[in-house]
């Protein structure tokens, strides 16, 4: 009896299949998972950046783009990634929005062994709607600073994988959805204490890893004792929220971790920009009224450095938030 021998290609290309499905084995933990498969299609594919456009995981929320690189994602890198992805949202007509309204999510970030890092514009050189059951579960969209074709070899295999790829991402996208629940706080929508120092964890290693810039502020709303369980207060607690999404850069995370007191998470962002930005947040918050009176917020800042603890990011916030009140305090009685 003859038996077809396989070609080394068609075997690698096995083996291939197999990385993936191992990749994929584990739906737990939901960025691991995808870091894994990213990092294999970027490999592969020899892409520098591989992109996954997902959708919100409540109504009114924006599609979440999660970002694989082969190095840092610089400004102009970025923008022409989100750009692209909102762009081919329009034109397979499922949004139209910019790109700055994309949600994004950066995943593991490799920096090149020469340390030479690329920020110019990226171009997409292959894309696929991944499905289930006749459903868009996500797209995966590969970018290069170069505009090159793909070997049809490598876009059959990748369209192969597809499918197992459709599968697995929509049962980890249902997993992580369950954890973000359990994570939200239902007064405000934000996340709470717990998901607020699961992602500052992650922004420290994050940080540590590209030694790129990290803050904290720590928000705590003035005189609010007496509101707290009013409706109004209640009232005043979700529009704070709605005003602090509204100043998210599409990166930032905002949680709450006690009654009156907020936390923004704010990657790659510098001195200046955190003055402009507590700026922002203190006169926004005055157009909100409580007790008949402007909403009054004080505001600690903290910067990362390198090899700092979540927990020591967190406790410096708070120490700058006790001198900020303190400082208020004695103007107030020196006015008195």
């Amino acid at each position: 009896m003859r038996h077809n021998a396989i070609s080394s290609d068609e075997f690698e290309d096995l083996q291939r299949k197999v990385a993936c499905a191992e990749a994929c084995a584990d739906p737990i933990n939901f960025d691991q998972m995808l870091n894994r498969v990213c990092s294999l299609l970027n490999k592969w594919a020899q892409a520098d950046v591989v992109t996954l456009i997902l959708p919100p995981e409540e109504e009114g929320l924006e599609p979440m783009l999660h970002v694989f690189g082969q190095q840092p994602l610089l400004p102009i890198s970025e923008r022409s990634v989100r750009d692209d992805c909102a762009s081919l949202l329009t034109s397979l007509e499922y949004a139209e929005l910019p790109g700055e309204a994309l949600r994004l999510r950066r995943g593991a970030e490799l920096t090149p062994i020469n340390g030479v890092l690329r920020d110019d514009y990226m171009y997409r050189f292959w894309w696929h709607e991944m499905k289930l059951d006749g459903q868009t579960v996500g797209i995966v969209a590969l970018y290069g600073f170069v505009d090159w074709v793909l070997s049809p070899r490598v876009r059959r295999l990748l369209a192969s994988l597809m499918p197992m790829l459709a599968a697995a991402i929509n049962n980890a996208a249902a997993i992580e959805n369950l954890r973000m629940q359990s994570d939200r706080d239902e007064m405000t929508g934000l996340i709470n204490q717990r998901g607020v120092f699961d992602q500052l964890d992650r922004e420290c290693n994050r940080a540590l890893s590209t030694e790129r810039e990290l803050a904290v502020l720590l928000c705590e709303i003035e005189d609010f004792d007496a509101f707290a369980g009013t409706v109004e207060g209640d009232g005043a607690l979700q529009t704070f929220s709605e005003l602090a999404l509204s100043l998210d850069r599409g990166f930032d995370i905002v949680g709450r971790i006690a009654t009156n007191e907020f936390v923004f998470i704010l990657p790659e962002i510098d001195q200046i920009e955190v003055i402009k930005l507590v700026e922002s947040i203190t006169s926004s918050a005055e157009q909100i009224t409580l007790g008949g009176r402007p909403l009054s917020v004080s505001i600690g800042h903290a910067q990362y450095e390198t090899g700092m603890s979540s927990d020591t990011l967190l406790h410096n916030a708070d120490e700058a938030l006790f001198e900020v009140r303190r400082r208020r305090a004695l103007s107030q009685s020196s006015v008195g």
